[in-house]
C-alpha cells in the first residue's frame, strides 16, 4: 500500500470522527427553542448589554440549544448621533450581522420617512414584518407575518404589530397629508386592528399549520396610549397565540394575561437600550403542547466552551461580549469620531436634565431647556419657539463641548417649522402643556420668548378624544399672565413660532398646531441650530444665565399637597416610555 493511499484512508476516517462527534455534539443539544428578543433599543448599541452582548449570548446559547432565534418590537433605529447620521442604516448592518430573524416596525422606524423606511426594508436579511401598516384599501404595506420553520417541520408564525397610534406617536411630516393614503387599522375602538390579527391567527393555525403563534408588538401598556389600542387590549380580544414579545412604552415586564378564551398567555417587554435582553424558551417535550417560560435577562453569562468573548467595561461594569460585533461596533464608531469630536464650545457648570429618577424638563423650567429653546428662537427669527421636553435627552457637564455632546442632547435631530398662529391657540398649547402637572409629562414643553404662571390648584380644563389629542379647553384655564416679550399676550394677534416637527404637525397630541399653516419648512435641524448658536453667538461659551432657570414658566403648587411633586417622579417613567424617541418615546 502506497504512502500517499495511506494518506487518504487516514483522512478519510478521521472526516468520519468528526462527523460523528458534530452529530453526536447535535444530538446531545436540546429540542427546546429559544428566543431572544430586544425591543427599543434606540440606538443603544453599546450601552449596557449592548448588541455586541446579545450576539455574544445568542452564540453561547447555540452551544447548549439546536434552535436559537433573535428577534426585535420595534424602535432601533432612531435615538442615537450614530443612527442620526446613518439615518439607520449602521444599525441595520448591525442587526443583519448578528442574524435578525424576525423584526417588526416601532413608530420610531418612521423618523427618517416612510419611504427611507422602505429601503431599508430592502437591506434587511429578515425583513419587515407588520399586519396593520396598511395602504388605504387595508392591504398591508409589509409582509404581515413570517414562518421560520425549523427540523422535524416545526413552524413558529411570527406576526408583526405596531401602534396604530403612529400618527400620533410618531414624526407626522413623514406621514402628515397621507392620511387618505395609509392606514394604521385604528377604527372602531380596537375591532378592526382585533379582527385582522386575528385572522392573520387563524390562517397560521388552520391553513399553514404552524406549531407556535408569536406576535411581535409595539404597542406596550401605560401611561396615555387608550386601553384598546395596548398589548393587554389586544390579548383580551383574540385567540390562539403563545406569547406578546412587546415593545414601545420602555418599561419591563414579564407577566402572563387572559386572552379571549381566558387562556394565561406572557406578554414580555424588556425596557429599553438593552439594558436587559428577553429569553422565551418554548420547552419540546413528548407532545407539541409542552411549557413555555419566560425570563429577562440583565447580565450576560459567560460559558466556559465559547472562546469569542471579550471583556469591556461600561458603567463600572466588567461585562462579557461577542469580539466580532464589538469590532464592528467600534468601526462604525470610529467612521464619525472626527465629526463626534470637533469642539463646539466650553460652559464652566453644568446643565442637568435629571435629578435622582425624575426628569427635571417634564414638569418645570429647565436652564438647559432654556438654552435649547433660545437657540432655536434666535437662529428662527421668531417672536417663540417651543420644544417638547422628550426631545431634550441628555445633559451637558461643565467643560468643554463637543459635537457629540450637542447630538447626545438632541438625539432625534428634529426639523424646526416655523408658523402664524394666533394668540388664542398658543394659550391652547400652554393649555395641554401644563394639563398633567403636577405629575411629569413627556408634554410639557420648554419655551423661549415667552412666559406664564401656572396654577395647579385649577383642574386642567383641557378634553382629550380617544387617542389623546386635544380637542378644546372647557372651563377655567389654570395658565395666566402670559407675556410674549413684555407685551401681554394678545388672543387675536398673529405671531410667528417655532416648533420641533413632531408637534408641528400634531404629534404629542397638539392638534391646535397642526392646523395653522407652515410658514417656512426650515429644514434647521435643532442639534446643528444649538451648535451654530453656541459657536457663533455665544461666542463658544455657556454665560451665567443658564445656572438657573429664567422665570419663564412660574408654577403654584397646590396648597393641600406639597408632597405631590415627588410621588410624580414615578410617573414619569410610563410617561417616557411612550415613543421615544431618544429616545419613543
Amino acid at each position: 500500500m502506497s504512502t500517499k493511499f495511506s494518506l487518504y484512508i487516514v483522512f478519510y476516517f478521521a472526516i468520519l470522527t468528526i462527523n460523528s462527534q458534530r452529530n453526536l455534539l447535535e444530538e446531545e443539544k436540546s429540542d427546546d427553542i429559544i428566543i431572544l428578543h430586544t425591543n427599543d433599543v434606540h440606538c443603544g448599541i453599546n450601552d449596557t448589554i449592548g448588541y455586541d452582548g446579545v450576539m455574544l449570548y445568542k452564540r453561547e446559547l447555540e452551544t447548549k440549544y439546536k434552535h436559537v432565534l433573535l428577534v426585535d418590537a420595534g424602535d432601533h433605529i432612531q435615538g442615537g448621533p450614530i443612527s442620526f447620521l446613518s439615518k439607520g442604516e449602521d444599525i441595520i448592518q448591525i442587526m443583519n450581522t448578528m442574524g435578525y430573524d424576525a423584526v417588526t416596525i416601532g413608530n420610531h422606524e418612521f423618523d427618517y420617512k416612510i419611504e427611507h423606511l422602505m429601503e431599508l426594508n430592502k437591506t434587511l436579511n429578515s425583513g419587515y414584518i407588520c399586519a396593520n401598516i396598511c395602504w388605504k384599501n387595508k392591504k398591508p404595506i409589509f409582509p404581515p407575518y413570517k414562518i421560520i420553520e425549523l427540523d422535524n417541520n416545526i413552524k413558529i408564525g411570527f406576526i408583526g404589530v405596531t401602534t396604530p397610534q403612529s400618527f400620533t406617536r410618531t414624526y407626522l411630516h413623514n406621514l402628515i397629508g397621507d392620511e387618505d393614503k395609509y392606514d394604521f387599522l385604528l377604527g372602531n375602538n380596537g375591532t378592526e386592528l382585533y379582527d385582522t390579527i386575528q385572522n392573520y391567527i387563524d390562517e397560521l393555525r388552520n391553513e399553514i399549520n404552524v406549531d407556535y403563534v408569536i406576535i411581535l408588538s409595539h404597542l406596550g401598556y401605560g401611561g396615555d396610549v387608550k386601553y384598546e389600542f395596548t398589548s393587554k387590549g389586544l390579548l383580551a380580544n383574540i385567540k390562539g397565540v403563545d406569547a406578546i414579545i412587546d415593545g414601545h412604552s420602555h418599561l419591563e415586564y414579564n407577566s402572563a394575561f387572559k386572552d379571549k378564551e381566558n387562556k394565561s398567555v406572557y406578554i414580555i417587554q424588556t425596557g429599553t437600550k438593552l439594558k436587559k435582553v428577553g429569553k422565551l424558551t418554548l420547552k419540546r417535550g413528548n407532545d407539541i403542547d409542552s411549557n413555555i417560560t419566560s425570563e429577562l435577562i440583565n447580565e450576560i453569562p459567560l460559558f466556559p466552551n465559547y472562546t469569542n468573548s471579550y471583556q469591556v467595561n461600561r458603567g463600572g461594569i466588567n461585562r462579557y461580549v461577542d469580539k466580532n460585533i464589538y469590532d464592528l461596533i467600534e468601526s462604525i464608531t470610529k467612521k464619525y469620531s472626527s465629526q463626534f469630536n470637533v469642539e463646539i464650545g466650553h460652559t464652566d457648570f453644568d446643565l442637568l436634565i435629571n435629578k435622582g429618577n425624575a426628569r427635571l424638563t417634564f414638569f418645570e423650567e429647565n436652564p438647559l431647556g432654556d438654552l435649547v429653546t433660545d437657540a432655536i428662537k434666535n437662529i428662527t427669527n421668531t417672536d417663540i419657539s417651543m420644544m417638547m421636553s422628550l426631545f431634550i435627552s441628555g445633559s451637558i457637564k461643565s467643560g468643554n463641548i463637543s459635537y457629540k455632546n450637542i447630538l447626545d442632547i438632541l438625539s432625534a435631530s428634529s426639523r424646526m417649522i416655523i408658523k402664524e398662529m394666533k394668540g388664542k391657540d398658543i394659550l391652547d398649547i400652554l393649555e395641554l402643556s401644563a394639563s398633567f402637572l403636577p405629575e411629569a409629562s413627556y408634554k410639557f414643553l420648554q419655551v423661549s420668548g415667552i412666559k406664564f404662571t401656572v396654577d395647579e390648584n385649577i383642574k386642567s380644563p383641557v378634553e382629550f378624544d380617544d387617542i389623546q389629542d386635544f380637542v378644546r379647553v372647557n372651563g377655567e384655564r389654570r395658565v395666566s399672565d402670559v407675556y410674549i416679550g413684555d407685551e401681554k399676550l394678545d388672543e387675536n394677534k398673529i405671531y410667528k413660532i417655532a416648533t420641533d416637527d413632531y408637534i408641528s404637525y400634531g404629534g404629542g397630541g397638539y392638534t391646535m398646531i397642526n392646523k395653522n399653516n407652515v410658514v417656512d419648512d426650515t429644514e434647521k435641524v435643532d442639534s446643528n441650530i444649538l451648535k451654530d448658536y453656541i459657536k457663533d453667538v455665544l461666542n463658544e461659551n455657556i454665560p451665567d444665565i443658564y445656572k438657573s432657570g429664567q422665570g419663564r414658566i412660574k408654577i403654584i403648587k397646590k396648597s393641600d399637597d406639597s408632597n405631590q411633586k415627588s410621588n410624580s417622579f414615578i410617573v414619569y417613567f410610563s410617561e417616557l416610555s411612550l415613543v421615544l424617541i431618544s429616545l419613543l418615546f
